[in-house]
């Protein structure tokens, strides 16, 4: 069970140069150094915000993350403790980099009954979005095997884990 509270309420078409912009790209290879600079040039309190919460869940339109390929932007949302992005849609690479480090991202077609300041829980086992505040569910789909991914921490902590059992020979 994930749960967090809405922190940012977006629009349609985020893009991933909104989430990091480019400037910031070439200075660091560390995770953490794009947390200082999420949404630097979109949404200025987005950190500040973040900092109130221990758990910070985005809520989005259509197309979030769309744009170039940045594995840096999920670093930005995840250093920024940000624990779920719930959207109507997600780009496909956007999707895969999420997955693989362990940031669940949650398609739902409205995203009306979520609001800034609401407090989510998420049942990624049931598929239902849980909204304290309102006292009400949202269902959701989502793949068994990313569902397992997303519990073991993502691709790149699932894969460990197993490279692990193989070493030493547990099963």
């Amino acid at each position: 069970m994930l749960s967090g509270t809405v922190t940012s309420v977006f629009g349609n078409d985020i893009n991933t140069d909104d989430i990091i912009p480019a400037l910031y790209l070439t200075k660091s290879d560390d995770p953490e150094y794009f947390a200082t600079y999420a949404f630097a040039k979109f949404d200025s309190d987005f950190r500040t915000r973040c900092l109130t919460s221990q758990a910070n869940i985005i809520v989005a339109g259509k197309n979030f993350a769309c744009g170039s390929s940045r594995e840096q932007a999920v670093y930005a949302l995840q250093f920024n403790r940000v624990v779920c992005v719930i959207a109507q849609s997600f780009p496909d690479i956007f999707y895969r980099n999420s997955l693989a480090n362990g940031l669940p991202l949650i398609t739902v077609q409205d995203t009306s009954g979520l609001s800034l300041s609401d407090q989510i829980a998420i049942d990624l086992d049931a598929g239902v979005i849980h909204n304290r505040t309102r006292d009400t569910s949202i269902p959701f789909q989502m793949k068994v095997e990313d569902r397992r991914t997303l519990k073991a921490g993502g691709m790149t902590a699932r894969v460990r884990a197993h490279l692990e059992e193989i070493l030493t020979g547990r099963r």
